[in-house]
């Protein structure tokens, strides 16, 4: 499996093409502002695009969800709780008076403790709100990967000041199911580097109590 990432738009977000274990399907998850660049990648590379998946629906996760259902006619995957976000991304457009688009409506609901596969690869669906009330990451079930949205990020973790959004329980996301992976596991964020699960435990500030953090 490889995870390709492509950055792009105002927000600097990650859109990430996973190419699944048989080299032939591929997975569009949390379509920003660089989907473009992600489908002339998959395109290039002769992928079919079996699913596009979204870790939750904020604006700039989403915003070239169309274009991406378009193109390849995958269908859309988000937890049902992050539907009246999805449903009212011209409220989020105009809290932070950046353009709008309206997308397509998502096709099916992520479950929680579920198993994707697609192309040989399987990723089991995890649910971590408090950056929104659906948000999930995807977890590899035979790699030492996860895509986690925006719970965390390589020396920060995701805003808690937004529509939905939830400090305590954010942590607790993190604490009981992020922090919960092996160290190794690698975490590939929807903004910034990617990073892992050992170095965030240890580094982190917001996590770290001797830098004025909330846990071990």
């Amino acid at each position: 499996m490889e995870i390709l990432t492509f950055t792009g738009g105002a927000f600097i977000q990650n859109t990430l093409l996973v190419v699944c274990a048989d080299g032939r399907t591929a997975l569009l998850v949390d379509p920003g502002a660089a989907t473009p660049e992600a489908l002339v990648a998959a395109r290039a590379r002769k992928l079919d695009v079996a699913a596009i998946l979204l870790t939750h629906a904020h604006l700039d996760h989403v915003e070239g969800v169309g274009a991406a259902k378009r193109e390849t006619g995958a269908p859309v995957h988000l937890h049902p709780l992050d539907r009246p976000l999805y449903d009212s991304l011209f409220v989020q457009a105009a809290s932070f008076g950046v353009p709008y688009e309206e997308q397509p409506p998502p096709d099916a609901d992520l479950v929680p403790g579920a198993g994707l596969v697609f192309g040989g690869s399987e990723f089991e669906v995890v649910f971590v709100p408090g950056h929104s009330p659906g948000h999930v990451m995807f977890v590899s079930a035979s790699e030492p990967t996860a895509i986690s949205g925006d719970v965390i990020f390589a020396g920060s973790i995701g805003r808690t000041d937004l529509m939905g959004s939830d400090h305590r329980l954010l942590m607790e996301s993190i604490r009981t199911r992020v922090l919960a992976l092996p160290p190794e596991t690698r975490l590939h964020p929807g903004h910034g580097p990617e990073t892992t699960v050992g170095h965030e435990r240890a580094t982190n500030p917001f996590l770290v109590p001797m830098f004025s953090g909330e846990m071990a």
